[in-house]
């Protein structure tokens, strides 16, 4: 039965990505929980159903393993290994029309994917999800996972989007490794009370992002689907090489995000323990030792030149339903009557108006639709969701997708609250039975067949099965003192830069940033600090901290403990050097002047997602201003921001030898 299930889900969700997956190519052990693939090739087709401007030129996967010892849960590891994931990428700006029935196809796709999304999420937020013997199961499983991911590689390559400066963009990533450890820092195995109290080492090794501008296509000497796995190894890892497949492979890299190296750690503690240490219920510390982030100017040229060109391909894909298939000196007269359409379409749209007729239509359809899909519902609750039948497409074929949702919504609501009243009903009369001995079960846990009792008592046992859990996690919500969750991330060093070739116009680099985050069933706290930080360019230094140590803090409290406020920000910055060098100033402006300008599409959603963004802050500027007139809401500012010091130089020389600076100091 466990390779029956494997099997499919494997297939449901690799299936559609990597070529040549069936239940003969799976090795699975229906008791040992083992599925592993290895050599296998993504299909081209993999991303064409998400309409995205990108499609995959390439793929190839090197080794998936996934081991769940059912039957050992506490003596061996969940493993879940994934190596040499390597993805080419190249655009897909050329959007083809499609015929109605394609269309309709889609639309069915996408509601049927969305509905079964929101009946995830609100079966995640019923409280007896959190007691379920289900995730006593998952929680073991997460509890003892060991993931590993090594040797990813996704490259992007561009040829149309800035016309003769081709370029490539990609992330890699060396090894990301995740296992439970002890107190001591080895690893180990939870099962079951020590499931309550877990720690997870994390290591990340070599995570980095390029984008490297004036970068020709990889090209091989073979079609893709034809290389060996260690031709596929040569190209993408960089290896050696030792034949003409990876002769035009470049190993110097222009980095967004140079390789990143860390580690990581996470505690979850019992309740009791977390109350008598004061520490948190669940905390996490994240150590980087060097982040450094830079944009070269031709970088920026060409990010901005894809951005309008995936903007493009946004715009056409819109209406890409209603494209006529023929070119246009074939057939201009459909090509008109797409246009007139199109404007005709989003002019509806933007009104945002319904004549009267519209609406009585719209509730007439909502009653016979609700009432239909409910009545299928109700016929097989085994059922999610209804794609099948004749009746619901032919209703769907007037409806917009959100339309849809909405109505489906309604008709699980309905039959979730109907099945309800059958349920107790039912209890009602069989309490009035005159059999004394009911003979229905009561019992809670899944019945599943092949374990005898002793078994699923052993597994409970394992998996830390216990229905008073739920107990002790209201304990947890109502202790306001207790901390819920802590996160800490230290970096050792970070820069961010502006580059041109060779030369750096701009560096901002800063040494030991370290900030953390506190959340208590009410209060939150938000703490940041910086040692030193420092400005420099090729003309020289434009601002420095004057100490090397806490030139910066700032702790910021919602709702604090026992004081009558609603929030609080505490502030301190030592002094710092500030110098005016007009020519850097001129090289940063020049950097983000050069680039080539955007269209107009692009300009216009540039502008409207500023507006949306500006016009959601005032509506939440002003609500929280009604609120705090309404209930006299509270703040503290306590700022102490050391004067900076301005030098201004000066080529003018009083004595014909030395040179003056203006100095100007702010007092704050």
């Amino acid at each position: 039965m466990l390779e029956d299930y494997a099997a499919i889900l494997v297939q449901k969700f690799l299936g559609t990505y990597v070529r040549g997956i069936n239940k003969e190519v799976l090795k699975i052990s229906a008791w040992q929980g083992d599925v592993e693939l290895k050599n296998m090739q993504l299909r081209p087709e993999a991303l064409n159903a998400l309409k995205l401007p990108v499609k995959v030129k390439a793929g190839f996967l090197g080794s998936v393993r996934l081991k769940v010892p059912w039957s050992k849960l506490g003596q061996e590891p969940v493993v879940v290994y994934l190596d040499r994931i390597f993805i080419l990428a190249e655009p897909a700006l050329q959007v083809e029309g499609s015929s109605e029935e394609a269309l309709q196809e889609a639309k069915r796709n996408r509601v049927k994917e969305m509905e079964m999304k929101l009946l995830e999420a609100r079966d995640e937020l019923k409280p007896e999800a959190n007691t379920s013997w289900l995730s006593s199961v998952i929680n073991t499983i997460v509890g003892n996972l060991k993931l590993s991911i090594s040797n990813i590689h996704i490259r992007y390559e561009d040829t149309e989007s800035n016309p003769g400066h081709p370029f490539a963009a990609g992330l890699t990533l060396g090894k990301l490794l995740a296992v439970t450890v002890d107190d001591h820092g080895t690893e180990t195995f939870a099962t079951g009370v020590n499931l309550d109290r877990i720690r997870k080492s994390v290591v990340l090794e070599s995570l980095a992002f390029y984008f490297d501008s004036d970068s020709n296509p990889w090209e091989v000497d073979k079609p893709w689907e034809d290389l060996r796995p260690s031709e596929w190894s040569q190209i993408f890892e960089f290896g050696e090489k030792d034949d003409s497949t990876s002769e035009k492979v470049s190993f110097k890299h222009s980095y967004i995000l140079r390789p990143v190296t860390g580690t990581a750690k996470y505690t979850k503690l019992r309740l009791l323990e977390a109350r008598r240490t004061n520490q948190a219920l669940q905390k996490a510390a994240v150590d980087l030792d060097d982040v450094t982030l830079s944009l070269s100017k031709d970088g920026y040229r060409d990010i901005i030149m894809m951005a309008d060109n995936f903007s493009a391909f946004n715009q056409r894909l819109k209406n890409a339903h209603y494209r006529p298939s023929l070119p246009v000196k074939s057939d201009p007269k459909s090509w008109w009557k797409y246009a007139y359409r199109v404007v005709t379409e989003e002019t509806k749209k933007a009104s945002g108006r319904l004549a009267w007729d519209q609406v009585l239509r719209y509730s007439k359809l909502r009653k016979k639709y609700v009432s239909l899909y409910a009545s299928l519902l109700k016929a097989d609750l085994s059922r999610m969701v209804v794609d099948d039948d004749e009746e619901i497409k032919k209703l769907d074929r007037q409806l917009d997708t959100e339309v849809i949702l909405q109505w489906r919504m309604l008709a699980h609501k309905f039959v979730e609250e109907s099945t309800k009243s059958e349920i107790n009903s039912r209890k009602e009369k069989a309490k009035q039975s005159w059999w004394p001995f009911g003979s229905g079960s009561t019992k809670e846990e899944p019945e599943l067949k092949g374990l005898t009792d002793e078994d699923w008592e052993k597994l409970n046992k394992i998996i830390g099965y216990r229905k008073e859990n739920s107990d002790e996690f209201l304990l947890s919500i109502q202790d306001k003192n207790l901390i819920q969750f802590s996160l800490k991330v230290r970096m050792k060093h970070n820069a961010s830069r502006l580059t041109h070739g060779d030369e750096c116009l701009a560096d901002l680099s800063c040494d030991e940033l370290l900030c953390n985050i506190q959340m208590y069933t009410e209060t939150k706290i938000f703490d940041v600090n910086l040692d030193s930080y420092k400005l420099s360019s090729p003309y020289g230094l434009l601002a420095k901290s004057a100490t090397v140590s806490d030139s910066f803090g700032g702790v910021f409290y919602y709702k604090p403990f026992e004081e009558p406020i609603d929030w609080s920000f505490t502030a301190k910055a030592k002094p710092c050097y500030v110098t005016y060098l007009k020519e850097s100033i001129d090289l940063i402006v020049a950097f983000f002047k050069s680039s080539p300008t955007i269209s107009q599409n692009l300009a216009m959603e540039a502008a409207a997602a500023v507006q949306m963004t500006i016009d959601e802050v005032k509506r939440t500027a002003q609500q929280q201003v009604t609120r705090a007139l309404k209930e006299k809401a509270r703040f503290s500012l306590d700022l102490d921001i050391a004067a900076p010091k301005i030098t201004i130089p000066s080529k003018f020389c009083p004595d014909g030898v030395h040179e003056t600076n203006f100095c100007l100091t702010l007092e704050i």
